[in-house]
């Protein structure tokens, strides 16, 4: 396992061999991979306390490569990991270690992801703020910015406040970022709208859209034109409805039919068409009167069964809350 040096999920040996106070020597190996096993196989033992050991090693930073299955290896701090197989029994438990991770030791990628779902407390607002504007991590030859995959989640946690000056910062990130926006950029621009976002969806239109290669986001390629989907975009530039949004949505759809080399053509401009028409606007009623007699036909192949539902009783006696929901 050191020799290999990748932390391996379900360690039979640690499972069936070593004892619970071997696993605690184990935990304080200077060895990161034995360090890192040793906690995976205490989070599935009953004898220990989960929470105590996820609060006691939220420091530790020290990087290992942990065996992803069919996607590869990733790199991850140990605390990283730790918080990714973990388990709370109560939100309360999760709450108090999402608080210490914000306010403590949020520089931790587990401290990025966990922005997408939190809601928005002004208690973290600083904190968020910070996340989303120091430099997280920098090419060593170029000094070019290597962690905007984290950042972009920080974005999504200020954009969340709605606060107007904060507009302009995500606006500066995002343009300094345009070429390597994933389809996170594109979900806060369209669940937190703001029209200061629309110089950056352009200059994404112009400089990132059109090299779409077919493949939708978290796929294996690692091609930067594939960190977004053709939809993700549309649904955010169809949010602003505003006039600028009207005629860059219209210059779309008279250009993508001509463009022969798009993949999947007929499928992004049907989504256009169908994102235009359910979002009814002042700004887009030329473009809706334009495209009215292909929205009716798209929304008639649609098809809607009625289905009886009945409510099924849940049991949560036996719930417990993970990092990423």
């Amino acid at each position: 396992m050191v020799e290999k040096g990748i932390v391996m999920g379900g360690d039979s040996a640690l499972r069936h061999i070593a004892t619970d106070a071997e696993l605690e020597r184990l935990g304080r190996s200077e060895h990161p991979i034995l360090r890192t096993a040793a906690f995976r196989e205490m989070l599935e033992r009953k004898s220990f306390n989960h929470f105590d050991i996820v609060m006691k090693h939220l420091d530790d930073t020290a990087l290992v490569f942990t065996d992803a299955g069919e996607f590869g290896i990733w790199d991850r701090s140990v605390s990283d990991d730790i918080l990714q197989e973990a388990e709370w029994k109560t939100q309360e438990e999760k709450n108090k270690t999402v608080d210490q991770v914000l306010t403590k030791n949020n520089y931790l990628r587990s401290a990025y992801i966990a922005l997408e779902g939190l809601e928005p407390q002004e208690k973290y607002y600083l904190f968020i703020k910070d996340m989303a504007t120091r430099s997280r991590r920098l090419d060593p030859y170029e000094g070019y910015e290597l962690g905007f995959g984290d950042i972009e989640y920080a974005l999504y946690g200020l954009a969340k406040f709605r606060k107007k000056e904060d507009a302009q910062i995500i606006k500066k990130k995002l343009m300094e970022h345009v070429w390597r926006m994933s389809d996170v950029s594109f979900r806060f621009m369209k669940d937190y709208p703001d029209t200061t976002y629309f110089d950056v969806l352009q200059t994404y239109h112009r400089r990132q859209f059109y090299k779409f290669s077919g493949n939708r986001p978290h796929g294996f390629t690692g091609y930067p034109a594939d960190r977004a989907a053709p939809e993700d975009f549309i649904q955010a530039l169809v949010v602003q409805q505003t006039e600028k949004s009207a005629r860059l949505l219209d210059t779309m759809l008279t250009y993508l039919p001509k463009n022969e080399r798009m993949p999947d053509k007929e499928t992004i401009i049907n989504e256009i068409i169908t994102a235009i028409w359910e979002h009814p606007c002042p700004a887009y009623a030329q473009l809706r009167e334009k495209i009215k007699p292909k929205a009716e036909e798209l929304l008639k192949g649609q098809i809607s069964i009625p289905l009886d539902t009945y409510p099924t009783p849940v049991d949560t006696t036996g719930r417990t809350y993970r990092w990423y929901p």
